[in-house]
C-alpha cells in the first residue's frame, strides 16, 4: 500500500530536512495527502517547491502524546530521522515513536533513522563542510586503513528524492538501500586530487592510530562516534553487504562523486 499521509520525525535536521523537501517536491506528482514534521521544538512550517509541511512539537519521552499526534493526522507512514545526544537517548526516542505508531489504526510503515549510519553497519561516506575522511579546503585526507574499502556516497538531496519515491512502492522490502556511487576511499581521493588540481596530504590510519585518538571524556562523544566509524571501515563493517535495490526500484538518477566534486570544488 502506497504512503499518503506521512510524518517525518526530526524533519528539521540535516538529513531530515532533505527528506521533507523531497516529499514536498513530489507532493503533487505522487498525490500525497499530508506531510507533517515532528520536532522537539516549535518552528514555522517548512516550505519548498510551492508546498508546505507543518512542524509539530512533540515529546519523544511521551508515547501517549506521540500517539495522539499521529492519530489526529491519520498518519500511515512514519519516517524517522531523529538523533540523540547519547546512544541511549536516541534508542529510547525511536522506540517510543515506533510503539506509539503501532497503536495508530492508519499506520502501516516505519522507516527507522538509519539514513547515514545504519544500525548494523557504517556505509555512507560524507563529503561535507565538517570534514570526515576528506578535508578538501585543506587538501587533506584522513583515511581509515589502507583506503581500499568501498563506501557508499549519496548526495543528501538524492536521499530525499529516493525516500520520496520509495513511499510510492506498494511493498517495502525489509531493507531499502540507495547509492549515488560506490567507490573505494582511494578512488575518491584520486577524484578529489584531480578536481582540485593538486596532490593531497594523506594520512593512513591503522586501528592502533584510531584507538589512540579516542577519549573517554563525555564531551568527546561525537568525535568518538566518527572514530567508531573509522574502526568499522577498517574491520569491513562498512562494506556494502546488500545490493542497492532502491536504485532499481525507483526512477531517481543520483549525482555521482565526481559530479558533486566538480559542482562544489571545481575551478
Amino acid at each position: 500500500m502506497k504512503s499518503q499521509r506521512i510524518a517525518v520525525a526530526g524533519g528539521q535536521g540535516k538529513i531530515g530536512k532533505h527528506i521533507v523537501e523531497g516529499l514536498l517536491e513530489a507532493k503533487q506528482r505522487y498525490s500525497l495527502e499530508l506531510i507533517i514534521v515532528l520536532s522537539r521544538s516549535e518552528a514555522p512550517d517548512i516550505t519548498y517547491a510551492g508546498n508546505s509541511a507543518p512542524v509539530i512539537a512533540v515529546d519523544y519521552t511521551d508515547q501517549a502524546s506521540l500517539q495522539g499526534v499521529l492519530e489526529q493526522h491519520k498518519i500511515d507512514t512514519v519516517i524517522s530521522t531523529i538523533s540523540g545526544h547519547t546512544p541511549d537517548a536516541f534508542i529510547t526516542s525511536q522506540e517510543n515513536l515506533l510503539q506509539a505508531a503501532l497503536n495508530v489504526p492508519s499506520f502501516h510503515r516505519f522507516a527507522p533513522s538509519e539514513f547515514s549510519i545504519p544500525s548494523e553497519q557504517f556505509t555512507h561516506g560524507y563529503l561535507a563542510r565538517f570534514p570526515i575522511i576528506f578535508d578538501l579546503s585543506r587538501r587533506f585526507a584522513d583515511i581509515p586503513g589502507d583506503g581500499e574499502r568501498q563506501i557508499v556516497y549519496t548526495h543528501a538531496d538524492d536521499v530525499g528524492r529516493f525516500v520520496a519515491a520509495a513511499t510510492q512502492l506498494d511493498v517495502w522490502e525489509e531493507y531499502l538501500d540507495m547509492a549515488g556511487e560506490v567507490a573505494t576511499i582511494n578512488e575518491v581521493l584520486r577524484m578529489c586530487e584531480d578536481v582540485c588540481g593538486t596532490k593531497f596530504n594523506v594520512k593512513y590510519n591503522s586501528r592502533e592510530d584510531i584507538l589512540a585518538r579516542m577519549s573517554s571524556a563525555p564531551e568527546k562523544f561525537m568525535e568518538n562516534f566518527f572514530m567508531e566509524g573509522y574502526l568499522a571501515t577498517i574491520d569491513g563493517d562498512s562494506d556494502a553487504i546488500r545490493p542497492n535495490n532502491l536504485n532499481k526500484l525507483v526512477d531517481v538518477k543520483p549525482m555521482g562523486v565526481r559530479e558533486y566534486l566538480e559542482k562544489w570544488w571545481g575551478n
